[in-house]
């Protein structure tokens, strides 16, 4: 079963649904032959032959995604953070702002950050294609919710040593006008 999955966000994925079903057309996928589960959130377009789900419950979600042989992925960091623990071939595709699928390019961001890391990501059907007929199983050593912790850490350490310290910051001063 491949698990094909777009977040949940209010914006469509329609770009990824529609290279899905090229690949219907062209043969890379055939629903006849493996069971093709789609969670599309707010796409307006669905390929033909696939089982389609706006939203799944999340132990719907669970159940679909251990079951997977592979899964296509939006880019999100909670996908991206979940796919991080996942021992099976994946792919990412990035939404992206210049098709209105998302307010700003962070997920492009964050794939051109993890295809450093050898994550294979999908620019274009293409891609997809390929990944399609070699599927391979990345390991994400640096997943956005790693990140986060990490943050935190450094965050609160130096709040910590903030507090500790004896010397208060000088209060700002108003900056002075200098003609030039």
């Amino acid at each position: 079963m491949i698990l094909i999955t777009v977040g949940t966000e209010k914006f469509q994925f329609n770009r990824l649904m529609q290279w899905i079903d090229r690949l219907i057309t062209q043969g890379f996928l055939d629903p006849q032959k493996e069971e093709i589960v789609i969670q599309a959130g707010a796409c307006a377009f669905v390929p033909q032959g696939a089982q389609s789900h706006q939203v799944l419950p999340a132990d719907q979600f669970q159940a679909l995604f251990e079951r997977a042989r592979l899964i296509i992925a939006h880019c999100g960091e909670g996908t991206v953070d979940l796919l991080a623990g996942a021992d099976k071939p994946f792919i990412l595709v990035p939404r992206s702002k210049q098709f209105e699928e998302h307010v700003d390019d962070h997920q492009v961001e964050l794939a051109e950050s993890l295809a450093r890391q050898n994550i294979p990501v999908a620019y274009t059907p293409g891609d997809l294609a390929r990944f399609l007929l070699a599927p391979w199983t990345a390991n994400i050593s640096l997943s956005p919710k790693a990140c986060y912790a990490q943050a935190s850490r450094l965050l609160g350490a130096n709040i910590a040593q903030r507090r500790g310290s004896v010397s208060r910051p000088a209060a700002p001063t108003a900056p002075v006008y200098s003609p030039s």
